[in-house]
């Protein structure tokens, strides 16, 4: 079984008043989505913070 742990994304946290929603959906589209893709994880653990 190949498992996929990742942890402390922060989804929605504003930092210095500034929204990191933008980069955030970057990393989704642009690195986190192509790795799922590319390894086909059966498990995906998102441990972490949604604000």
């Amino acid at each position: 079984m190949k498992i996929l742990h990742t942890s402390d994304w922060h989804l929605g946290k504003m930092l210095y008043g500034r929204s990191l929603l933008e980069d955030q959906s970057y990393f989704i589209n642009r690195v986190f989505l192509p790795l799922m893709e590319q390894e086909h994880p059966d498990l995906i653990l998102l441990a972490g913070d949604v604000f």
